[in-house]
């Protein structure tokens, strides 16, 4: 897809960050709800990287990531932090409706395979399978991330750890 411009969400102003915020509470159960835009901006804080995406000036999606040295309370997080000395954690990331199945998620993680390309670390990330995400399910194998663990919270919610190799994921998407 031409035309994609990626840009620094923590340099984003107020009014592309409410346009974040309702796009990630659009997307419960399957990202934890932030609640207030403060909430979006503290996580932008603590973030490594963390972007957001433009095709002709409308907003298409975004992603938030962090690495071993944050501060980042989640428990998710954690199950990573206590796992790998060094990791690339993908804590969210979404895509708006009218754009999906257009290869931005796809897209975003290409930019943080090329932001870590020198390193031999994991890319890491979760997905409810209850309630069951299967779109995220499916992208995340299709990506070539493999399942390492399940974790229930609650009978209703219950998630998948996945982790890629960096250059594992680097070679694939050099032969696409």
């Amino acid at each position: 897809m031409n035309g994609i411009k990626a840009f620094d969400l923590k340099d984003a102003d107020e009014a592309i960050l409410k346009k974040i915020f309702f796009l990630n509470e659009s997307y419960a159960p399957f990202l934890g709800p932030l609640e207030k835009i403060d909430n979006l901006k503290r996580l932008l804080s603590m973030s490594k990287y963390s972007t957001y995406i433009t095709i002709n000036d409308e907003i298409c999606g975004f992603m938030v990531c962090f690495d071993e040295k944050s501060s980042y309370e989640s428990k998710n997080y954690g199950y990573f932090k206590k796992k790998h000395n060094k990791f690339f954690y993908v804590d969210r990331i979404g895509i708006a409706k009218s754009f999906k199945n257009k290869g931005l998620g796809t897209f975003l993680y290409k930019k943080i395979i090329d932001l870590n390309k020198n390193d031999n670390i994991k890319i890491c990330a979760e997905v409810n399978v209850k309630p069951f995400n299967e779109e995220s399910v499916n992208f995340h194998e299709k990506m070539g991330f493999k399942a390492v663990s399940e974790k229930e919270f609650s009978p209703n919610y219950a998630i998948r750890y996945y982790e890629r190799d960096i250059c594992t994921v680097r070679e694939n998407h050099k032969s696409q």
